[in-house]
């Protein structure tokens, strides 16, 4: 199982407590490049487990949460996680296994993530979002839809902030924002920045 590269688990009812069940066995699957959670009911505490485990999958190119119920700390501490650079420690690392990586992590492989439609997110969780996305380098592919029943808005200074993102993600050519409104200068920004990307289409 080790050598997993990759886990589709889409709409298999996991829920909070599969995903938690999860979490400990996802820290083994160094090789992991696919992870697809979307459509489980996963709330804020199976995000935590998925967070948690998050930094030993230093191959992972794309990762699939959306259509749950993570709310906005879990998206926000999703992405934190995903954005910033960490150090495993031997508290993170299951007792007496030395086979884990345990080289500092900053993730240059993901490639597609997929956090929208998740219900409870209304527009602060985005908005941190739009600040911290700009870190991640390699993204192709961003899904940050909000809800089809809840939608979510974006500030000013969300839509600025992703305005000002978009050019540090030089290989983006697909941005999702369904279900998301803002107001009229944050569009405006925003549909500038993606009109002068070099492969946003």
């Amino acid at each position: 199982l080790t050598a997993m590269k990759v886990l589709k688990l889409y709409r298999t009812g996991i829920s909070n407590r599969g995903m938690s069940s999860l979490g400990k066995a996802l820290p083994y699957l160094v090789e992991l490049q696919v992870l697809d959670v979307r459509g489980n009911n996963i709330g804020p505490s199976g995000m935590s487990a998925l967070v948690k485990a998050l930094i030993h999958l230093v191959k992972l190119e794309v990762l699939d949460v959306s259509q749950n119920n993570i709310g906005e700390s879990g998206i926000v501490s999703l992405v934190q996680t995903l954005c910033q650079p960490s150090s495993l420690d031997t508290e993170q690392n299951p007792p007496g296994n030395k086979r884990l990586s345990t080289a500092p992590h900053y993730n240059t492989t993901l490639q597609e993530l997929y956090i929208g439609n998740n219900r409870g997110v209304t527009g602060a969780g985005p908005g941190r979002v739009a600040q911290l996305i700009g870190a991640l380098p390699a993204l192709t592919w961003l899904n940050m839809s909000g809800d089809e029943y809840s939608p979510a808005h974006l500030s000013d200074t969300a839509a600025m902030a992703l305005a000002e993102a978009l050019p540090r993600l030089p290989a983006l050519d697909q941005l999702d924002l369904l279900f998301i409104s803002m107001e009229p200068a944050g569009f405006q920004a925003v549909m500038q920045a993606a009109e002068e990307h070099p492969t946003l289409e």
